[in-house]
């Protein structure tokens, strides 16, 4: 693990003390960095023109792997904490494998400690709390050395426990942390179907409650399909009723890549053209002055009374604009599309805004 350092030349600084201090200088022959720590190197093909300086890269030698972990000047740093997770979400965008990744744990700790100041870190899986303890202890630790870093959280909230809640606390007062949550319906059985989960709903909705009563704040996500769209309203009226302690709350357009490559006739539907349901529970959500968000939503997809609540929330190496999009004058603030968006997932509402 390290944070790569860019040279004019190879040598051209003192030798380095340990790994955690990788040189880097491009190699204009090759097109690429070659990037040397104290016992290993590896090469990293790219532009001359893309600047390592900064960037935290762990390297396994023996696999031939090279990583990058944290991206300078990126608002979008996001550790994958495990592929193993204990639900199988019918869209799931990241869909799990059983593997055993426990050993990786230690070296997002430290590759945690060498982020560059004020650095707001992702974790997600998979579902990060099957290794609870090494996450706790990597919150922990952070909140001891970098209480300058803030973490957003996914988790599936299936295993906090009462007990948790003074560790919880004691991480929720000395660090920034945001937990995001999903919840897909107000009934119980349909939100367990989505994740093929029996009693996941339960388990969440009492796992909201250690997180909130821990100081922890919550973003509910909800992600929008065939399933659960009709059901939005009635889901805003479950939240704010039962959940009105979370920070706010996202309902977010679908992400096509992963399980819902698979099963798009199941789970799309052109809310461009339909958006009834999404307006009403936006509505129900702010007349209990609940914060609410639109992720992954292009604005002109969205009717124009609810466009200020639209989120430029697609990570930026998966973000594209399509040629429609070229004219439009509000591009630049634009969610935009996921680089895997095609014509089997077309929103036909969408025009450029000029």
């Amino acid at each position: 693990m390290g944070k790569l350092s860019r040279t004019d030349s190879p040598n051209s600084r003192p030798p380095a003390k340990d790994n955690s201090e990788i040189e880097c200088f491009y190699d204009s022959s090759n097109k690429g960095y070659l990037c040397r720590a104290v016992d290993h190197e590896f090469f990293v093909f790219c532009d001359s023109q893309y600047n390592f300086d900064g960037e935290i890269f762990l390297f396994i030698p023996e696999q031939q792997l090279a990583n990058r972990i944290i991206r300078r000047d990126s608002s979008h740093n996001t550790i994958l904490f495990t592929e193993q997770c204990d639900e199988r979400c019918v869209m799931c965008s990241q869909p799990p494998r059983e593997v055993d990744d426990r050993w990786l744990v230690s070296l997002y700790a430290e590759a945690v400690t060498l982020a560059d100041e004020g650095v707001r870190i992702g974790i997600s899986g998979g579902e990060p709390t099957l290794y609870k303890d090494e996450l706790f202890a990597l919150l922990e630790q952070t909140a001891e050395n970098r209480p300058d870093l803030s973490f957003h959280i996914l988790t599936n909230a299936q295993h906090f426990e009462i007990g948790d809640r003074q560790r919880l606390r004691n991480i929720h007062d000395r660090l920034e942390v945001l937990w995001g949550i999903p919840l897909y319906s107000s009934i119980g059985n349909e939100h367990d179907e989505i994740v093929n989960k029996p009693g996941a709903f339960d388990s969440l909705i009492e796992n909201l409650y250690i997180l909130a009563s821990s100081g922890g704040a919550i973003e509910m996500r909800t992600v929008l399909m065939k399933k659960n769209f009709t059901g939005l309203p009635y889901l805003a009226k479950f939240i704010t009723n039962n959940c009105s302690f979370i920070a706010f709350w996202a309902i977010m357009s679908i992400e096509p890549i992963g399980f819902a490559k698979s099963s798009r006739d199941e789970l799309f539907f052109d809310y461009s053209q339909f958006f009834v349901p999404i307006g009403n529970a936006i509505d129900i959500a702010k007349l209990h002055q609940m914060r609410i968000a639109l992720y992954n939503f292009p604005l002109c997809s969205v009717p124009k009374e609810y466009r200020d609540n639209c989120v430029d929330s697609i990570s930026d190496w998966k973000k594209k604009y399509i040629e429609t999009c070229d004219p439009c004058k509000e591009k630049a603030n634009c969610a935009g599309f996921f680089e895997w968006y095609n014509k089997k997932w077309e929103l036909s509402g969408i025009s450029p805004m000029t």
